[in-house]
């Protein structure tokens, strides 16, 4: 490093922290020096393996009489005479707008002066950051090297440079001059790709990466994370806000940075901006957060956040003390849940331009010009006697099917679908959400393949009016024929039929969206001898039924629907109809303005979209998987694909292979497999499913397991599949659908009574679990 570069950072170094948008201007002390250039005292030689440098209060004691003790080993002079409590300083964020822009210049400014620049980058030929990773606090050898984990035992730079094409260091000890066991033999790269700690933070940053630690101030007694007391966060929100690009947020130091991260910004993430990232540890870590999450956006219906969500990812810690996780355990859980993700988004967008602003992200226009604008489904109120006056020629038409068969109260407001919005008799002047929690309600009205329809619940039968598109057929999409219920008689044994009549009839089965060809109401008395808990159910909550909805629509819809709430995935869907689906029509509303309808996206019509796209569109990390399920299923055929999974009779081959496809876990795919593919025995497991099995068929079925694995998974189906031998799917449907806070105030006093027994006897466990372990 020139001298002029040297002796202006020292300069800097003793400005106050107020001079610096990411800090507290609370804090009065100087700051340290940068990160992000070696410090006068450490050579470049230096930091290629840099031995544990002893505090300033190590110093001191060994001049004051630890001499006769040379030969004692640092750790033993350390529990012979542990370090004091200091108060200490985190680094600044390290990104290319402060690592690569500012080294090429000639001098440093300070950071007052230099803030404008620092905070809103010119256009440059470095990516915007995709993700932030973030330690707990800097350790005293890191502090003491200038260096982002600075120790020559932490794993984290080794993981980078396995990861980037270079090694960190030889791994030898300086002074015994033996191999660091725990890195030296399974390091992808020899000697001759060693860089220098300033080459290698050049190379993260430059893909996109950035560095920052939690905390920005604290006292602590040595290096340990679980010393840090007194201390004050950094403004890793406003960063993260300022830049618009981050799509993930790394954790360094296991559950402990991750409780230290919920700690300071449990806000961030009840406010619908953070998400817990899919792999196990992250969702035990974020569990408790995220459902609290959950809570306040049921409590907060329609306050949602109208920015990109941040994924948040825990990852085994890569700190020495943690000798949990091998280095090659370490190695590919962070290059599946870090470096993978981060690297395809860099090679994304160098593939796509090697320019960039890296300011925060715009929603694209739509695809034509002339496409009308939509007002938000989230602000529409819609009123029946105005949605009549578009087709005055179209009559109601009557399905003719008894409440004991159908209940679309019950049927299209339990988040099996993301298309149906809530018409009122008159106006009432309040905004309507989906027709998620609405049982009480009596019309709906929504896009349904080609077709708008309203949907209109009377004490004795349910009516649908086509507000758009052709009314031949309608019925047959709705229901089915009188035709079906010949060919397909309650038991389903194909009768003998006219192969004609039967293609026919086949035709309209696939299309018959209530799937009234299934007789409901003997199966209800089926399943209530089974269970006397549903038997109770079923008297209040008649005629719930699964829909038969596009495959497509469906597997799209809930991608989207993972880590989400109701509220917010309809307004992604929304939005996704919007730019890449076919205009249809307007609907009037009560504030004055139209609200458009489109048709749901085509595979074809969204062959050109990009990650990108749908990134800005508001999807988050999802955008990925959308693009990637995409291209694997027209790969596998596409529609057609998807139709063939409907013959295969094994609910459980069907989850197979939608798994494959990226975004799908195994409840997603048995949503999909449930709601759009006839698996009638697939059934959708999350913790309110699981929380079911255990309170009413088997309280051991979790066992001592945090979380719900592959096998337990498959047990906890398997519950509902031994007792409901036929559509078992339709049973587990209904007793969620039970759950529901929105169909609380329908259940018999007794059955509310035990929910609310056993729920206080789980949080009983928990708080008796967490004392026991504090103790």
């Amino acid at each position: 490093m020139s001298g002029n570069i040297a002796s202006s950072l020292r300069c800097s170094s003793r400005l106050k922290s107020s001079q610096s948008p990411y800090f507290n201007s609370a804090v009065s002390r100087p700051r340290r020096t940068s990160p992000y250039f070696t410090s006068a005292s450490a050579t470049a030689d230096d930091t290629v393996d840099m031995p544990v440098t002893p505090t300033r209060h190590e110093s001191k004691r060994k001049d004051s009489g630890g001499g006769s003790k040379k030969s004692a080993s640092p750790n033993k002079r350390l529990k012979a005479s542990p370090p004091k409590v200091e108060r200490t300083q985190s680094f600044e964020p390290a990104w290319w707008g402060n690592v690569l822009v500012n080294r090429t210049q000639s001098t440093l400014v300070s950071k007052s002066s230099c803030q404008q620049e620092l905070t809103t980058p010119t256009k440059t030929n470095y990516p915007p950051i995709h993700t932030l990773i973030v330690g707990t606090h800097p350790s005293i050898v890191s502090l003491s090297s200038n260096q982002f984990y600075g120790h020559p035992l932490n794993a984290f730079w080794y993981l980078v440079g396995d990861s980037m094409g270079f090694r960190r260091c030889p791994a030898i000890s300086p002074t015994t001059n033996k191999p660091y066991v725990n890195f030296h033999d399974h390091l992808r790269y020899g000697m001759d790709k060693i860089i220098d700690y300033d080459k290698q933070l050049e190379t993260f940053v430059s893909k996109g990466f950035a560095l920052w630690d939690i905390v920005q101030e604290c006292e602590r007694k040595g290096s340990l994370d679980t010393d840090i007391k007194v201390e004050t966060p950094n403004p890793i929100r406003e960063f993260c806000n300022e830049r618009g690009s981050v799509k993930r947020i790394v954790i360094a130091n296991g559950t402990t940075g991750g409780k230290f991260f919920v700690k300071h910004f449990k806000d961030w993430f009840t406010d619908g901006g953070l998400v817990a990232g899919e792999d196990e540890l992250s969702q035990r870590v974020f569990k408790a957060v995220m459902n609290s999450a959950k809570k306040m956006s049921a409590a907060n219906v329609g306050e949602v956040n109208n920015g990109d969500v941040i994924e948040v990812v825990c990852l085994p810690s890569v700190s020495p003390a943690a000798a949990k996780f091998s280095y090659l355990e370490k190695r590919e859980l962070w290059e599946k849940g870090c470096f993978e993700p981060g690297l395809a988004d860099y090679a994304s967008w160098k593939n796509q331009t090697s320019i960039v602003t890296p300011t925060p992200l715009k929603r694209p226009a739509n695809k034509s010009s002339t496409k009308p604008s939509s007002t938000k489904a989230l602000e529409a109120q819609f009123v029946s006697s105005d949605l009549a006056k578009l087709t005055p020629d179209n009559d109601w038409i009557d399905l003719c099917v008894s409440p004991e068969e159908l209940r679309a109260s019950a049927t299209l407001t339990n988040g099996q679908c993301f298309n149906w919005m809530v018409v009122d008799k008159a106006s009432t002047g309040d905004s309507k959400q989906s027709a998620w929690g609405t049982h009480d309600a009596k019309e709906w009205v929504g896009p349904l393949m080609n077709r708008v329809f309203s949907i209109k619940e009377t004490p004795t039968t349910t009516l649908y009016r086509v507000l758009y598109g052709s009314e031949e057929g309608a019925t047959d999409d709705l229901r089915v024929s009188a035709a079906i219920v010949l060919v397909f008689p309650a038991d389903h044994a194909i009768a003998a039929a006219d192969s004609k009549y039967l293609t026919i009839s086949l035709n309209c089965l696939q299309q018959s969206y209530f799937r009234l060809e299934t007789p409901l109401a003997p199966l209800y008395k089926e399943w209530s001898e089974a269970d006397h808990r549903l038997a109770k159910i079923a008297t209040v909550i008649p005629g719930c039924r699964i829909l038969r909805q596009d495959p497509i629509e469906c597997m799209f819809s809930f991608i989207c629907s993972s880590n989400n709430n109701i509220p917010r995935i309809t307004k992604m869907l929304t939005s996704f109809r919007q730019d890449y689906g076919d205009f249809m029509m307007k609907l009037p509303t009560q504030n004055g303005e139209e609200y458009s309808i489109y048709s749901f996206p085509t595979l074809d019509s969204l062959s050109s979209v990009t990650e990108q796209d749908l990134r800005a569109m508001g999807l988050g990390y999802r955008a990925k998987y959308m693009t990637e399920t995409r291209d694997l299923l027209k790969k596998y055929g596409g529609r057609d694909y998807l139709m063939n999974l409907r013959t295969e009779t094994d609910a459980l081959v069907v989850q197979e292979k939608l798994i494959e496809f990226s975004g799908i876990g195994r409840k997603v795919a048995d949503c999909i497999a449930l709601f759009s593919l006839d698996q009638d025995n697939a059934i959708p497991v999350d913790v309110h499913v699981q929380h079911i099995a255990s309170r009413d068929y088997d309280p051991t079925v979790l066992g001592s397991a945090k979380s719900i694995t592959p096998t337990i998974y498959k047990q906890v189906g398997d519950l509902f599949r031994s007792r409901f031998p036929r559509y078992a799917g339709w049973a587990h449907s209904l007793l969620f659908v039970a759950e529901l806070p929105s169909f609380r105030g329908v259940l018999p006093n007794d059955v509310v009574q035990q929910m609310d027994e056993w729920r206080e006897h789980e949080q009983s466990k928990k708080k008796e679990s967490k004392t026991k372990k504090s103790a």
